[in-house]
């Protein structure tokens, strides 16, 4: 991997969104509100991470028991929130001083992105306000409609979401960045409405407290939204050390057919490339011995070049764009969501590529023999298929989320969540549950592989009972990724079996 490029185009994007910043920030405000009703856009993946708990309890990492330690202060200061996550663990049989006290998943304090987890969070506004900032923990990360990065998780490490857009929602970007202490995955998305126009402010029409008339953008033309996307991993395959960054680029265009107070329909259309071929050099076919005794030697240096890539035989050829195409419908309720897509996906394209198990896969060793990208099943033909995507919140206690897509009955991949607050009395469970390529690369069966957890999986249970309110019981049983560095200092993922008994006080019942 060359160091000298991947902070260059990290400082790149860093002077992009300062750029785009200031002019945002210069940009005359509009008087009006945002167009967006967060009635309706306020539903999103539940929260799913602990909050607000002070305790200490018992840790089991794989067969190794340590003590834990936990407090996580929530500062609320008005629009800004922060959480802190002071988070100890100690294992008493350590012989060696700088292993008995350990970080949350058993690292040590050797790293910035180690250090930076104690800060749980620090954010502003809201996702739909017009200007949105959270530095911390990328539970569920989606950017646009999420054909290039839907789900994306950075295994609680410390990233970066910026939302801006303006207060009539005209034009904004969307950008993160995956882990401030070891940036490798940044990018972002830009939106315009082109055909959006300023409403009417006349005095004698608007009341006080109420929005102005919608009578000038109450058709589609007006909310038809133009996106584009460029996302990378500028160290996408850590076995190697000079490969080329992973570049995921995209352009998209909404029609928010109908917008009301209780329901909206969204017909949009996303085109994404990733460079994820590498051609090989075309092979000459052989030809007769007759023939090469009779050739002269002018003819050989020519055969030679044409068989040869660009710049020489040890030249490395560059590389090629696959293409995947989505159209997709959503309906939007007060509490529920609903998303359909029919995508057409071209040979070694990986349709959203950076999903909640992508940084696991990037570490695993390739099986031979098999057409893989970053150890991401690829496929040598077109395929085609359906995602799909339910968010249901029937009422202030139960919240579900759910995501399944299948592409000519080969690699589906499953995300499912379940968060249960409240409806039992005293009684608090979330779960969650994904796994890609179900039924691949296995002898069993889709059944079978569904409920096994291997490196294509990731599976988190908490259920939290309080005793005595605020005194409450929580066991937790995970199977994720932890970062790790191996002895040579190179930072990589590793999955991790933790369970963990904790009693504390909550403070937010």
């Amino acid at each position: 991997m060359n160091r000298d490029k991947i902070f260059t185009d990290y400082r790149r994007v860093v002077l992009t969104l300062t750029i785009g910043i200031l002019i945002f920030l210069l940009t005359p405000p509009s008087s009006t509100p945002a167009e967006e009703n967060p009635g309706l856009t306020a539903l999103q993946h539940p929260d799913f991470l602990t909050s607000g708990l002070y305790g200490g309890g018992l840790t089991f990492i794989g067969t190794n028991p340590y003590i834990q330690l936990q407090a996580q202060p929530d500062i609320p200061l008005g629009k800004i929130g922060i959480g802190l996550d002071l988070v100890v663990l100690y294992n008493p049989y350590a012989t060696d001083t700088g292993f008995q006290f350990l970080a949350e998943d058993g690292e040590s304090w050797d790293s910035p992105s180690t250090w930076l987890r104690l800060i749980r969070y620090v954010s502003y506004a809201q996702p739909y306000d017009p200007f949105y900032f959270r530095l911390g923990e990328l539970d569920y990360l989606t950017i646009g409609h999420g054909s290039i990065m839907s789900g994306y998780s950075n295994y609680d490490r410390r990233g970066l979401r910026v939302n801006l857009r303006k207060s009539n929602n005209r034009y904004g970007v969307e950008t993160m960045v995956n882990d401030l202490g070891n940036p490798l995955i940044f990018g972002g998305r830009l939106f315009y409405r082109p055909f959006l126009r300023p409403k009417n402010n006349n005095a004698l029409t608007q009341f006080e407290g109420q929005p102005s008339p919608r009578s000038e953008n109450n058709n589609f033309l007006t909310r038809f939204e133009l996106g584009g996307t460029y996302l990378t991993d500028i160290d996408p395959n850590p076995q190697e050390d000079t490969e080329e960054p992973l570049i995921a680029l995209g352009v998209d265009a909404g029609f928010p057919l109908i917008e009301r107070s209780t329901f909206r329909l969204d017909l949009y259309n996303d085109f994404a490339v990733l460079n994820t071929l590498t051609p090989k050099p075309e092979e000459m076919p052989e030809e007769p011995e007759e023939q090469l005794e009779t050739e002269s030697t002018e003819q050989e240096p020519t055969r030679r070049l044409e068989s040869a890539p660009i710049g020489g035989e040890d030249a490395t050829p560059a590389k090629e764009f696959a293409w995947g195409n989505a159209v997709g419908v959503g309906f939007t309720f007060p509490r529920a969501i609903f998303k359909f897509e029919y995508r057409v996906l071209a040979k070694g394209y990986i349709p959203s590529v950076f999903d909640y198990t992508y940084e696991s896969a990037k570490w695993l060793v390739p099986e031979p023999d098999m057409p893989d990208f970053l150890n991401l099943k690829t496929s040598t033909e077109q395929r085609r298929g359906f995602f799909s995507q339910f968010i249901w919140k029937p009422g202030e206690h139960l919240h579900f989320f759910g995501t399944f897509e299948d592409y000519n009955n080969s690699s589906p991949k499953l995300y499912m969540v379940v968060s249960e607050s409240g409806l039992v009395p005293r009684l608090r469970v979330r779960a969650l549950y994904t796994k890609r390529d179900i039924g691949e690369r296995d002898e069993t069966n889709f059944f079978a592989d569904l409920f096994n957890l291997d490196e294509k999986s990731a599976f988190r249970l908490e259920i939290g009972y309080a005793v005595y309110p605020p005194v409450e019981t929580i066991v937790t049983r995970e199977y994720r990724f932890r970062r790790v560095e191996t002895a040579e200092g190179v930072s990589q993922f590793e999955p991790i079996h933790k369970t963990s008994f904790m009693v504390g006080i909550r403070t937010d019942f």
